[in-house]
């Protein structure tokens, strides 16, 4: 027990040392913006005393020309990353696995990264394969978890077994679960744009050669033509010149010089950053796997094998941070990799002694990769059995092999979706799918039909996971297909008499099919959206009314909020349409992602206060977190 109260203590006390360090990488980012104002005054007052250094217009001009510069260069940076993380991996050299690929590999890899997503309660990201990489490694990059994307080298295809593999799988999901993939596009973000002062400084040196060679040869051809009575004038110009020229080149030479200081603090303070989010991401492999030799074997042949990737390693330092391991230079092949690694098995296994044996070479043959058609109905599709997902699931259940089927292809997916939202009224489901008959030529809605009766089925707990694992399908969708099916969403509407969890599950494919987030409800009451939404979480339990305001006390402490009520409110004054609109306010971009985190744990809380955890408040949670963007192990 001691042990384990230390692992997650030592989790608590990483997340912590990250946000001293990007505070630190605040602080150094507004003091390089400072010293062009800092440089010039130093030098303009040593030279007139009497000049005060309270000179607000040259601040403003200094300051705001190197905050333009910044965030021109982090705003173009992180626009190339804004495509999701499909995107990113295909910028690395992955290429996407097919869905229902024949190649014996990529089908063990799919599997494992549908049991890991669902263990961690994430959507299922999309997977992708370093074709030809013979060292081991792996990558994962999202801008949030619904456009997540997982790629795995072919070496460790070849190299890993099953329990090793969901080891590595299960480290870059705790990645994207933590919100490091989009820590590490921030910091991608913050080197564009100080690569961007870098640029300007090299640039400005090079106009001020260009002057001084041009402005000297002409004034020098001028001075030769002209009458002697005129050469003091030329002299003078040529004076002019040199200075001009001097200033441009001392002016770009600085910036030049601040933004290598900024590079170089950036890079030290982010790979600080990552030794802290190194191990939470090892703690949350072992959390998902609740193996961890599977990952402490995977990485001592790791050590033994390399790790770089031949596509990405002309990428900058600032790129190492999506992968399991160094991707390039000396660190990647050397002792200071065993080192490293040592140090990452330690942490995860205590006994472990230090020694990492070697490995006879594996000859890794890059099997042809097939894609087969989506299965005909009542054909089974190659997919994990339902053995390897009975412990993601708790209660032994799994979900039901026409489902799983249906959720791997796009108009299946879609079909499901509907499925999940369709009302209970059979007028008012008449009229929903007659919402959606535009769907891919009406195939959705006779998808949808097709599933009901299996969708009506799912015990509770089983839909948002089912949700989840059609997301990959979802992403397949052009935009133009994904602007039509949210749409039809919002069009096939649902209303509150359904149940919390169908609001939840259309809120959150809302959520999932908007390019950009959208506001669910008008800016209101924080501290009242919060109270409305736990007290119609706690209200989901079966437990007696005195036992659900014990649970939704201890939820009220865990939010800390000052002016929240303390006392739940009665479930006759709880209306599911007004929750929706406070998920709405507590999703507004105005508000922090850590009020989001501390709510999702305030339902945590709340649903763990009798001991014990029931499939629909689980299922619920789950369904809120989802809504509000946040993964429950980083909640």
């Amino acid at each position: 027990m001691a042990d384990t109260l230390n692992f997650f203590r030592s989790q608590d006390e990483a997340r912590g040392r990250t946000t001293l360090l990007v505070a630190l990488l605040s602080v150094a980012i507004a003091v390089l913006v400072l010293s062009p104002f800092v440089a010039f005054m130093t030098v303009y007052v040593s030279n007139v005393p009497q000049v005060s250094w309270y000179q607000p217009q040259i601040f403003a001009y200094t300051t705001i020309s190197m905050l333009v510069i910044i965030l021109i260069g982090s705003s173009i940076r992180i626009s190339e990353l804004a495509k999701g993380g499909g995107a990113i991996a295909s910028q690395m050299g992955a290429s996407l696995v097919a869905a229902h690929t024949t190649n014996s590999a990529e089908r063990v890899l799919l599997n494992v990264v549908e049991e890991m997503a669902l263990a961690s309660g994430l959507p299922v990201p999309s997977c992708y394969i370093f074709a030809g990489d013979r060292t081991i490694n792996a990558f994962a990059a999202a801008n949030s978890s619904k456009d997540a994307a997982i790629a795995v080298t072919q070496g460790a295809l070849a190299n890993l077994t099953r329990d090793e593999l969901q080891g590595v799988v299960a480290y870059v999901m705790g990645h994207v679960s933590n919100g490091d993939t989009r820590l590490s596009i921030r910091f991608i973000g913050v080197a564009g744009g100080l690569t961007a002062v870098s640029d300007v400084g090299q640039a400005v040196i090079k106009a001020g050669g260009f002057v001084g060679a041009e402005g000297l040869k002409v004034a020098v051809s001028d001075g030769l033509r002209s009458p002697e009575d005129e050469l003091i004038g030329c002299v003078g110009m040529i004076f002019i010149i040199v200075a001009l020229a001097s200033l441009l080149v001392i002016t770009g030479g600085f910036l030049a010089v601040i933004a290598a200081v900024g590079l170089a603090s950036t890079y030290a303070i982010q790979a600080a950053v990552w030794r802290q989010r190194e191990s939470l991401s090892d703690a949350a492999a072992v959390q998902f796997t609740r193996n961890p030799a599977g990952l402490a074997s995977a990485l001592k042949k790791l050590a033994v094998r390399g790790c770089t990737i031949k596509s990405a390693s002309g990428r900058g330092t600032e790129w190492q941070n999506f992968f399991f391991a160094p991707i390039r230079g000396a660190v990647a092949n050397s002792d200071s990799l065993r080192s490293s690694i040592a140090d990452r098995i330690r942490f995860i296994d205590p006994t472990f002694d230090g020694v990492i044996p070697d490995l006879p070479p594996i000859d890794v043959r890059e099997e042809p990769s097939h894609s087969t058609p989506p299965p005909l109905r009542g054909v089974p599709s190659p997919i994990a059995s339902p053995k390897q997902l009975q412990s993601v699931f708790g209660s032994g259940g799994t979900l039901p092999l026409n489902l799983r089927i249906a959720a791997s292809e796009p108009v299946g997916a879609m079909g499901i979706v509907l499925g999940l939202i369709l009302r209970q009224d059979p007028a008012l489901r008449t009229q929903q799918l007659a919402q959606a008959q535009g769907l891919a030529g009406g195939e959705v809605v006779k998808e949808a039909l097709k599933l009901e009766v299996s969708l009506r089925a799912l015990p509770a707990g089983h839909r948002v996971p089912l949700l989840d694992v059609a997301m990959p399908a979802i992403r397949q969708l052009s935009a133009a297909q994904v602007a039509e099916f949210g749409q039809a969403i919002d069009q096939v509407g649902c209303q509150a008499d359904d149940g919390l969890v169908v609001l939840l599950i259309h809120a959150s494919m809302r959520r999932y099919l908007s390019v950009a987030p959208k506001r669910m409800g008008k800016v209101g009451d924080l501290q009242a959206s919060c109270a409305l939404v736990l007290s119609a979480v706690v209200q989901t339990s079966g437990e007696g009314t005195d036992a659900q305001d014990a649970a939704y006390l201890k939820g009220a402490k865990v939010l800390g909020m000052r002016h929240l009520s303390l006392v739940m409110i009665p479930p006759e004054q709880v209306d599911l349409a007004e929750v929706e609109s406070a998920l709405g306010v507590i999703a507004d971009k105005s508000v922090i992602d850590l009020v989001r985190r501390q709510l999702v744990n305030a339902c945590c809380v709340a649903m763990l206060s009798d001991g014990k955890a029931e499939p629909a408040e689980i299922e619920i949670i789950r369904a809120v977190a989802d809504t509000l963007g946040v993964s429950l192990t980083a909640a």
